[in-house]
């Protein structure tokens, strides 16, 4: 009788074709991700660092978790980096996750801050200080208009996404229409869209 092949647990995978999930990071790889970025992010630029590190390089999380997670920090006060860290650290390490990601996030920027405030104010305050803060904020530009272009590619599969898209850009820029009624108008007619769009016809009764 030949025996029975044991079959190979499968790794973690995503939904829609996503990558799969490595699994569930140390608190030290946390710690050491979310340091890093802080360091090395500037404005808006965080926000494509973040995703880089932990779905495309680390895959952490799926591209929909990063974007449910932008949508999280997005609405809540405060920088979008912590808010991001923290949504982040308890999706993969539950609270300590958070606690870590937070502390990580947050404590390299405040002694740069300091540092940087002290040479700004002194005597030692030359003009490559801010050519190099005029860099910075280019390439924060660059990096977070690369990401938009990077989240926007699987909009393609549905079009209205790319109409509520454009819509909500002509209203902020144009309209100069406050971000509170634009969440409120197109966020609240996009998912009411979603719900209909994905409500199941109900079954025959006999």
């Amino acid at each position: 009788m030949r025996p029975t092949p044991v079959s190979q647990p499968r790794p973690p995978t995503s939904n829609d074709g996503e990558p799969p999930t490595a699994p569930a990071p140390s608190l030290w790889e946390l710690a050491s991700t979310f340091g890093l970025i802080s360091l090395t992010g500037f404005g808006g630029g965080q926000k494509a660092q973040i995703r880089r590190q932990v779905v495309s390089g680390k895959h952490w999380i799926t591209d929909q978790d990063f974007i449910e997670a932008l949508e999280v920090a997005e609405l809540l006060p405060g920088p979008n980096l912590l808010n991001l860290a923290v949504f982040i650290g308890q999706r993969v390490r539950g609270i300590p996750g958070a606690f870590i990601s937070l502390l990580a996030g947050s404590l390299p920027p405040f002694l740069i801050v300091l540092a940087a405030g002290a040479f700004y104010f002194s005597k030692f305050n030359t003009p490559l200080v801010h050519a190099a803060l005029s860099g910075a904020t280019a390439a924060a530009v660059g990096l977070t208009f690369a990401n938009a272009i990077e989240l926007t590619v699987d909009s393609r599969k549905r079009p209205i996404n790319l109409i509520f898209i454009a819509a909500t850009a002509v209203a902020v820029t144009y309209f100069r229409l406050s971000l509170v009624l634009t969440l409120l108008l197109f966020g609240g007619l996009s998912m009411a869209l979603y719900v209909v769009s994905n409500r199941k016809p109900s079954a025959p009764t006999l």
